[in-house]
């Protein structure tokens, strides 16, 4: 005979999933720790399953039956949340919340015009946003603690669909009057031999590093920062060079800082993709879908492959 699984035990596992622990999700659901603790342990013996690593430090990790399991469930948990939102818009009134997850520079200059314009449309609506790096970006998009995230779409893991939207051209960085910007041919092994300043929360940051690395190994790092704009403000104090994403070149910069297109030093490395991520198999509600379709109206939804 096959195991009965309620619905409020898929509905626990699924919260200690996207609240990244049993207390949290405890609170999440005006229960106590112990319950949902009960409740997970219920389930595993039904199914026969270990569904979560155990380790001492309480950090909440799936087993590859686990991760399966809220591969399969999430939708209709997700679903079921919303029924009262699905339920609105029937009768064509739009309801319901959305969380986004980007870094500070979208947040600040490339995405207010969107939300201004869905809350424009959808008073009703409210939109949380989560300023993050595009490790944590893409962590929050598989365990469904948000709806979807703004950020690069190159190299991403297993699970997330990128749909691109903007391409951004990067530039060379350095203080005015600095050697490097007298050099007419300029390589990434010339920059590899002067003190950087780095944004290592970017994976095009990364790229870069990685190049300068592979050109000096013992390349000297000065300032590590997780925000486009600290990179900046320490490049134009002095601190080493760096490269940017044109969202930052703003008018009259030239007086401030120095400035080079990327693609003149290293053919290839001249340009990042951002758009929107998205777990694959997501079941989107009708204000995630909504606002989605604000951001990108061509959007694939059934890309997704579900939800």
């Amino acid at each position: 005979m096959k195991p009965s699984i309620s619905y409020m035990k898929l509905k626990m596992f699924y919260y200690v999933v996207t609240e990244n622990g049993f207390k949290k999700a405890a609170a999440k659901l005006f229960v106590t720790e112990g319950a949902v603790s009960q409740q997970i342990k219920d389930l595993e013996i039904r199914l026969g399953k270990r569904l979560f690593e155990r380790s001492t430090n309480r950090k909440v990790t799936l087993t590859n039956d686990g991760l399966n399991l809220f591969n399969l469930a999430a939708p209709f948990v997700e679903k079921f949340e919303n029924i009262t939102d699905e339920f609105e818009q029937m009768s064509g009134v739009l309801t319901g919340s959305v969380k986004i997850a980007s870094f500070g520079t979208m947040l600040l200059v490339v995405l207010p015009k969107y939300f201004s314009d869905f809350r424009s449309e959808y008073p009703e609506c409210e939109i949380f946003l989560f300023n993050a790096t595009q490790e944590d970006i893409e962590s929050m998009v598989l365990s469904g603690a948000i709806d979807f995230g703004v950020a690069s779409v190159e190299d991403l893991r297993d699970g997330i669909v990128g749909n691109k939207i903007w391409e951004f051209k990067r530039y060379f960085v350095a203080p005015l009057g600095h050697p490097l910007t007298k050099k007419k041919h300029l390589t990434f092994k010339d920059i590899a031999e002067v003190p950087i300043v780095m944004n290592r929360a970017s994976r095009s940051g990364l790229k870069f590093l990685r190049e300068l690395e592979r050109h000096n190994p013992k390349l000297k790092v000065t300032v590590e920062a997780g925000d486009w704009d600290v990179v900046m403000t320490y490049v134009e104090m002095g601190f080493g060079v760096s490269v940017l994403p044109d969202i930052l070149v703003r008018k009259n910069m030239g007086k401030r800082i120095y400035f080079r297109d990327l693609e003149e030093v290293h053919p290839g490395a001249g340009v990042s993709q951002y758009g929107l991520l998205l777990r694959r198999g997501k079941y989107l509600s009708p204000a995630a879908k909504q606002l989605v379709k604000v951001i990108c109206p061509e959007f694939d939804f059934a890309s997704l492959g579900g939800g």
